[in-house]
């Protein structure tokens, strides 16, 4: 009863409103990859920085369901209740029922989660098979059986397709469960096929499934590595928001992680007591490298490499915090302290949660466009600067032919007598001056202008416009 009670909540969360905000860039790019064949999908896909998984659902769903907002975001909303479900089994499984509802309790109304469980994006398919994974490894580290080896291999399978960074979880837990089986090799001193060797060969088989995408992956390194990313470098000041980002607030973050690391030297200094069961230790340390690796690995090659730490990256990861810190809660006071600490992350966090579910807006394509379409007359023809926000202007002015990008103020200079509208995306402040110049040198006013990311938002200027 209490879980459908949390399953309900979960849903009713992430259901509500689904098109309140336009959709963004990224989420305009997973429809127009996914909207051709399955060859043009799988090219487009290839060509990113990602695996083909979440817009392969979408190509299936579209079809038949439409491609309207909503439509969109409901394969992420559906995987994010999911999610809430799956962590109650994992933490069930790790700790008990108790641990399950309180980590299952804290994930449905985590607004991280929220946010990212309505997007038309792969971040809740991300979170959900890895939960999925890290179930199976669990299940097979406490009793290895042939379906649940298939079930492992199937669901690091699909991690792995889900997003680039299942890689540095998933490898994460295989180091972990190498070590594990050397152990315990050296400890009896003879060849032994234990739980966590036959986890390696299972996540074997999935690595073996994903190895045609990691070598595409693998190609497009040195072209990333050339372009440079966006992401920026990983000071005191951005890790800090990324924190605030996974818990919602500061002060949860840090009882969040506090209660996980407990959970580590607690299972440590009693082996086999934890939790009542003889692999907890085990399966502690699994979820612990579950968790802690991605931001760990990606905080390393962002400081010697190149930036690549970002909050909605660890959106699988953060799950594991929530897990760890409800077994140690369950721990220290069954009756008390899961209570207590549900009441004290919605506290902590509702700010946050009710920005998320009232406040929390994308930049404004769906008004930019019905603003375009109030002003514009017959054989009027509209420039974007810049070209990498053609997908949402695409989705929403339903017509590829009714805009032109271009991607440099010389090029606004140079053959666009023609173009009496100009659409100025996402740059600096200095940059929207020279776009403006060059667009039309005796000035102009912007004819509507709506939010987005970056000094000049999302900003219709017209030809000639006078100030």
């Amino acid at each position: 009863m209490t879980l459908a009670l949390i399953l309900a909540a979960a849903a009713l969360l992430r259901f509500q409103n689904l098109d309140r905000t336009s959709l963004w860039y990224d989420e305009a790019v997973s429809w127009n990859q996914s909207k051709g064949s399955l060859t043009e999908l799988l090219t487009a896909v290839a060509a990113d920085n990602y695996p083909p998984l979440h817009n392969i659902i979408l190509w299936l769903t579209m079809p038949i369901a439409g491609d309207s907002e909503t439509v969109l975001r409901l394969p992420s909303v559906l995987l994010g209740v999911l999610a809430v479900w799956l962590i109650y089994l994992t933490g069930k499984t790790l700790a008990g029922k108790t641990t399950g509802l309180l980590a299952a309790a804290l994930l449905t109304v985590s607004p991280f989660h929220i946010w990212y469980s309505t997007e038309a994006r792969m971040y809740a398919l991300l979170a959900a098979c890895g939960l999925a994974f890290l179930l199976m490894v669990l299940k097979t580290l406490e009793k290895p059986s042939a379906w649940r080896l298939i079930a492992l291999a199937l669901s690091g399978a699909l991690f792995l397709y889900s997003h680039i960074y299942a890689l540095l979880g998933f490898a994460s837990v295989g180091i972990t469960c190498a070590i594990l089986a050397l152990s315990s090799m050296f400890r009896s001193g003879r060849f032994v096929l234990s739980n966590a060797l036959t986890i390696c060969f299972a996540m074997a088989v999935s690595t073996i499934a994903f190895l045609p995408w990691l070598i595409i992956l693998a190609m497009r390194v040195k072209s990333v590595a050339e372009q440079g990313f966006w992401i920026a470098y990983p000071d005191t000041a951005f890790l800090a928001n990324i924190a605030f980002s996974l818990a919602g607030s500061l002060p949860l973050f840090w009882i969040l992680a506090g209660l996980a690391l407990a959970s580590l030297l607690a299972c440590l200094h009693l082996p086999g007591r934890y939790f009542g069961k003889p692999q907890s230790a085990n399966a502690v340390l699994i979820c612990l490298a579950y968790t802690a690796g991605p931001p760990l690995l990606a905080y390393l090659y962002s400081i010697f490499v190149q930036p690549i730490l970002f909050d909605r990256y660890l959106i699988a990861a953060w799950p594991g915090v929530i897990l760890l810190a409800s077994a140690t809660a369950q721990r220290l006071a069954p009756r008390v302290a899961p209570v207590a600490l549900l009441a004290l992350a919605i506290w902590l966090s509702y700010p946050e949660l009710k920005f998320t579910l009232l406040e929390r807006i994308r930049p404004e394509w769906r008004q930019i466009a019905q603003d375009y379409r109030a002003l514009t007359g017959e054989g009027d023809h509209l420039l974007l600067y810049k070209g990498f926000a053609a997908p949402a202007l695409s989705y929403y002015l339903r017509d590829p032919d009714a805009f032109t990008a271009v991607e440099t103020v010389d090029e606004l200079r140079q053959g666009t007598e023609n173009a009496r509208w100009l659409l100025v995306v996402h740059t600096s402040s200095e940059e929207m001056r020279a776009a403006e110049e060059a667009f039309s040198p005796r000035g102009n006013s912007p004819a509507a202008r709506r939010f987005g990311w970056g000094a000049s938002g999302l900003t219709l200027l017209e030809r000639g416009q006078a100030e």
